[in-house]
Formats: C-alpha cells, structure tokens, sequence
C-alpha cells in the first residue's frame, strides 16, 4: 500500500496569478501519480483583516471562482478551504494544522511561486518510498542564493543562476533520464519548495503555535533537526538529483494588484514570529 500524501499551498489574493499558472502543471503531476494516494490540500486566504474588500476594486467572488476552476477534475482529491473570516493568518498556520491530521503518512509544502516539471510530484514520490522514521525529500535546484544551497544543487547546473528567463524556461523542458537520490551531509531546505516531509518529521519537529501565521518555521525546522541529530536523533534529508525545480521571481508582481488592498501585516508578524524563536528552540533542545 503507498504511503498518504498531502500537498499544502497557501493562496493569497494577490497569489491568484500564479496560482493558476502553477495548477496548469501540477493538475499534470497529479495525473501522473494515479497510483498514489495523494490529496491537495489548497487554502484560499480571504481573511477580511488580511485583504481590506471595502477598499478592493476585486471582491471574494472574482477569487473564489478561478481557484474553483481549478478543481474541476474530480480525479483530484482535495481537502481544500476557502477562508472567509479572520480563523486563517497565513501560510505557517496552514502548515501546523496540515501537520495535525493524522490520515497522511508525509506531506508536500509548496509556494505558488515555485516552477516544477510536471514528473517531479511522481519522482518524489517513487523516492519516499523506501524511507521511513524521520525524513525528508528535496528536489534539488539551480545554483541558488549562497554556498549553502549547494548541497541541493542539481548536477550540471551548479553555475546556472535560477533567477532568470531562461533558468524557469528550461524547468518545464528537462527530460530526466538518470535521478539519483542522494543523503545530504546537513539539513537544509525552503519550507514551500516542493519538500516532502514524513509525518513523524514534523511530529517530532513540530511548528511553535507561537509563530502564528506567518513566520521562520523552515529555519526552526533545520535548526532543530540538526541539533536533535548532534544528540544522536536519526533525521536525513535526501536530493532528488537530475530534476529541478526553481521559484519564479520575475512575475511575482500580479496584473491585479492595483484592484486589491493588502493590509500591511506580514513584516509584523513574522517580526513577531522571530521574537518567539530563541524560546521555542531552547525549549525544543530542552526535549532532547
């Protein structure tokens, strides 16, 4: 029997965009992962306080309707949410109540800004397989922001920057042949970069309540895992190597974005995320 899966991504308002061009390869990736047991769990973040709709040119309707039209397959199993009230504050709260729901033996974290060729849900997922107890899955990537990054990074592009044209062009063109999954010598991965994470990872791991909605939990998480693996733990961290992803920088600015009003709270929450983060560790190592 093939292990649970559930992919989580987290929509904002003036995510839509890319939401939609995201779902046009990934409603691809989950045809081919018929074998597979996988949801997606997709949360449309239309908190009031959030988004300011009194002021918005673009009202919950116009949202609600093109993240709907992506679900119309019904071959597509879905746990998905849309948030009409102030109950979700950002893309970490999704992730710590994903966590919680005990049905999924391994979750998928996923931004809208990442671009992904449409084998690369399957391969993951063929690469988990095997693995039990506290794991972890990375695709890997172009060379990317510091040295590092570069134990992720995909043979023969470890002098091919991923923020450009031609770098997010090629994602969707590669033609994997050989993939080689190889252990990591510390842990290092991007929350919302297609990781996969097993269930008892982030059971042991966990996500503090107290970095709300928005706030480092990816850090938290390498952070922990490498100090708990210092006091004799067993968390690895495998690349998938031969097939890369990237995350797209160059269209982030949406067409929308004068038709909508953010409310101006993301900085102060993760501020107020970080505040939490020397106790939560301390308290996390005083486990060990």
């Amino acid at each position: 029997m093939s292990k649970k899966t559930l992919v989580c991504i987290h929509i904002m308002p003036n995510e839509i965009e890319m939401f939609q061009t995201f779902m046009i390869q990934y409603r691809k990736a989950l045809m081919y992962c018929k074998d597979y047991e996988v949801y997606i769990k997709a949360t449309l973040n239309l908190n009031p306080k959030l988004t300011d709709w009194d002021k918005s040119e673009l009202k919950q309707d116009y949202f609600i309707k093109i993240f709907n039209e992506q679900f119309q397959y019904k071959e597509i199993h879905q746990l998905n949410e849309i948030i009409l009230d102030d109950s979700m504050w950002g893309t970490t709260q999704q992730k710590r109540e994903s966590i919680k729901i005990d049905y999924f033996d391994q979750f998928v974290f996923v931004d809208t800004d990442i671009v992904l060729h449409e084998f690369q849900l399957l391969y993951q997922l063929k690469a988990a397989e095997p693995l039990s107890g506290k794991y972890i899955v990375s695709p890997s990537l172009p060379k990317w922001f510091d040295d590092s990054w570069d134990v992720l990074v995909c043979s023969g592009m470890e002098n091919v920057d991923f923020n450009t044209k031609e770098t997010l062009d090629s994602v969707h063109l590669q033609q994997p042949t050989e993939l080689n999954m190889k252990q990591t010598p510390y842990i290092k991965f991007g929350c919302g970069m297609h990781t996969l994470y097993s269930r008892e990872f982030w059971q042991f791991i966990g996500i503090p309540e107290s970095f709300g909605g928005y706030g480092p939990e990816d850090t938290f998480g390498m952070v922990a895992s490498t100090r708990a693996n210092e006091r004799g733990y067993n968390i690895k961290q495998y690349v998938l190597d031969g097939l890369y992803i990237t995350e797209d920088y160059l269209n982030r600015e949406p067409t929308i974005r004068d038709k909508i009003t953010k409310s101006d709270l993301k900085t102060d929450f993760y501020e107020n995320a970080k505040s939490h983060y020397t106790k939560e560790m301390l308290q996390f190592i005083s486990t060990l």
